[in-house]
């Protein structure tokens, strides 16, 4: 372990379907018997706006809304899963919160670490570099913004 001590309440943000493994089995090294451990779904609207524009449907079609349903449902179900499951294996003594978001990762994330006094964030990274060098690095903007340590996996 670090030079982290352990703390009360850590955040896992991500945005993909499934939730981040990786950047879970790290947050448990630090988090104090009796912590709280939130993961922050961010949900991703891409694949919405694909759809929209692929089809010229604007966002008030139902076709549009159907899908940004079945994907806040599927994504949901797949955090709600991970979460039972980690807290039905593990013999620590923490709690797992979900919380679903939709907006901007970065700022979605700093309001998260204020709102529920976020210790620690753990975070995995998951755009190749290139990537960020095209897209940005919400990572690395939220790190400096922080008021908490925030670790990369």
């Amino acid at each position: 372990m670090s030079d982290i001590k352990k703390v009360e309440n850590i955040l896992i943000p991500f945005s993909e379907v499934h939730p981040p493994g990786k950047a879970y089995d790290e947050a448990r090294k630090y988090l104090k018997k009796g912590g709280t451990l939130y993961l922050l779904h961010i949900l991703d609207d891409a694949s919405t706006r694909s759809v929209r524009y692929m089809t010229e449907l604007g966002e008030e079609s139902e076709v549009v809304k159907s899908f940004q349903k079945a994907q806040k449902d599927l994504q949901e179900g797949e955090t709600e899963d991970f979460a039972e499951k980690e807290e039905g294996k593990t013999e620590e003594d923490f709690s797992i919160k979900t919380k679903f978001i939709k907006g901007d990762p970065a700022e979605e994330v700093l309001k998260a670490i204020e709102e529920y006094s976020i210790d620690l964030a753990v975070v995995e990274q998951l755009r190749q570099k290139k990537d960020r060098i095209l897209f940005g690095d919400e990572v690395d903007f939220f790190r400096k913004k922080a008021p908490c340590k925030v670790i990369t996996i």
